[in-house]
């Protein structure tokens, strides 16, 4: 007799598929192998390879460098000390806006009848 309950016949028929796919082992230890013996036979080096070699000079020499003025410095300092200020802003409206649903909970809740 069919039970008007299907979820056991489900799950066992999920069970079933699930083991009798390929695709179900791809973190069990036989699918890791195969792949290691793929990629271990296409190329010769490891990643232990590379901390091995010595790195090329860089040619830095097109970065031009000097130090700042006095000046220029507090220049920079201004435009950031703006920039956060108004990043301070943002971040108080943005708090004050997100309070005001939850203060209006708060209302209704404590003050209703």
């Amino acid at each position: 007799m069919i039970s008007r309950n299907p979820s056991p016949l489900l799950l066992v028929v999920c069970v079933v598929v699930a083991a009798l796919t390929s695709s179900a082992d791809g973190f069990t230890a036989q699918s890791i192998q195969g792949r290691a013996a793929q990629t271990s036979s296409a190329t010769t080096t490891t990643a232990l390879s590379v901390f091995g070699k010595k790195k090329e000079e860089e040619d830095l020499s097109y970065i031009e460098s000097r130090d700042l003025t006095r000046e220029e410095m507090l220049e920079i300092n201004r435009r950031n000390e703006d920039v956060m200020n108004r990043e301070l802003q943002a971040m108080t409206g943005i708090s004050v806006l997100f309070s005001f649903p939850i203060l209006y909970l708060c209302w209704v809740a404590f003050f209703s009848e």
